[in-house]
């Protein structure tokens, strides 16, 4: 009897318990490495050549492949689809994607199997006819449309002359030109090659993005400090305190995290409709307005921690503080901040990212114009809008190391982990 009794009360393994927790949590966790990683490589780091227009036109592949007529010598750009497995020159050997010079006047695309469309792109690379010099102003003719846009950048290397070396903005473009400014002294030069630097590279120089890059930084930072100087009363009161209408004040304080932020910005938007015309106008659709809407999310985040940190600090300090000749006020300033310290870090960490994140009530509220109220995710947006997905993908790189860096340093600075 006993050895039964014995073996009805033995304590099973843990490990399935254990390996259940971990999957589930590392299952979360490597699903955000991957949105990084995606992001990181999904990026062509090396500079693009400048190319011209495709000369692959739309058919479909017959068994002898497909033959794109080309200039012996020229450099051209191929990239394969998925309908082809490389390119054909004089030699048996493929060409996969890539550059590559034309060893004859014509080459042929192979595809995988006849019938099937033609999805390759076959694009030379750009010649420079022509320099000119004005003003310190180089003004390129190409031989082929180039495709780029004013305010783009570009570089100019295998050039002898250092006053043309490096990355310059492109001041004035047409189909087949393009101008940019030169260092003072720059002679003439005979010739030249063109490139795209990278998408990160040509976000960290843009105007436009450092503007917003700047705005963030700026209105971030004023919105914390608004979120602590409002979060640290209202989370006193809320976890000191019982009176009525407490909960419902409660649920005010829930109502910017859970409703839509488009609809937070619609209900600032209204809002200002009646107020004064002088403060409507200073607000609306101008960098205040990208401050408060921030404020309005990013606050509610902020009492939140400020609550349960003054929640964790027990009552029983403040009241021998007060039992030893403090009043309130000095119990609260003595007594309870020293302790509440790491969550006020955390509060400010939480609602400066939370902040730099803010997207649908700017966009309502403020808007998304060029250079007066445009932040980081703005920018992300109207790249993607032009169609510039790597454009957007390089601002959003720049958004994910500004709050790595945030966070890392409030960490190192001692933030308690109190995010519950």
């Amino acid at each position: 009897m006993k050895e039964k009794e014995s073996s009805a009360f033995r304590v099973t393994s843990d490990k399935p318990f254990l390996i259940g927790l971990c999957v589930l949590g590392g299952s979360y966790l490597l699903i955000i490495v991957a949105m990084v990683l995606a992001d990181l490589f999904f990026l062509n780091y090396a500079d693009q050549p400048v190319l011209g227009d495709e000369m692959v036109r739309q058919g479909r592949h017959v068994e002898s492949g497909v033959i794109v007529p080309t200039q012996k010598g020229r450099r051209y750009f191929f990239r394969g689809g998925k309908n082809e497995i490389g390119l054909r020159q004089d030699s048996d050997a493929l060409q996969g994607t890539g550059l590559f010079t034309a060893e004859a006047s014509e080459v042929v695309l192979v595809s995988n199997e006849a019938g099937k469309p033609v999805t390759a792109s076959l694009r030379p690379e750009v010649r420079i006819k022509n320099i000119a010099i004005t003003n310190n102003v180089a003004t390129l003719t190409t031989d082929e449309p180039h495709g780029l846009l004013w305010g783009e950048f570009i570089r100019v290397s295998e050039v002898g002359d250092e006053g043309w070396t490096g990355i310059r903005e492109i001041t004035e473009t047409t189909s087949n030109q393009l101008s940019f400014a030169l260092d003072e002294g720059a002679g003439i030069v005979a010739a030249l090659r063109l490139s795209k630097p990278n998408p990160l590279v040509q976000a960290l120089r843009s105007r436009d993005i450092r503007f917003s890059i700047k705005l963030s930084l700026v209105s971030c930072t004023i919105t914390t400090l608004f979120s602590l100087w409002i979060a640290v009363p209202i989370g006193y009161v809320m976890s000191r305190f019982q009176f009525r209408g407490k909960a419902v004040i409660d649920t005010l304080l829930d109502i910017p995290i859970v409703l839509p932020p488009l609809v937070v910005g619609l209900s600032l938007l209204i809002l200002f409709r009646y107020m004064p015309d002088w403060l409507s106008d200073a607000v609306v659709y101008k960098w205040p307005a990208v401050v408060l809407a921030q404020f309005m999310v990013a606050c509610a985040f902020a009492v939140r921690t400020m609550r349960v940190t003054f929640d964790q600090i027990p009552q029983r300090f403040e009241q021998v503080a007060l039992t030893l000749g403090c009043n309130r006020n000095q119990a609260f300033w003595k007594v309870i901040m020293p302790q509440a310290k790491g969550g006020l870090l955390a509060a400010g960490t939480l609602a400066w990212a939370r902040a730099l994140g803010e997207f649908g009530p700017i966009l309502v509220f403020a808007g998304a114009t060029r250079q007066k109220t445009e932040v980081l995710p703005t920018s992300a947006f109207l790249e993607l809008q032009a169609g510039r997905t790597e454009g957007m993908l390089a601002v959003s790189l720049i958004m994910i190391a500004a709050a790595v860096v945030v966070f890392v340093l409030a960490r190192t600075f001692g933030m308690k982990r109190i995010f519950a």
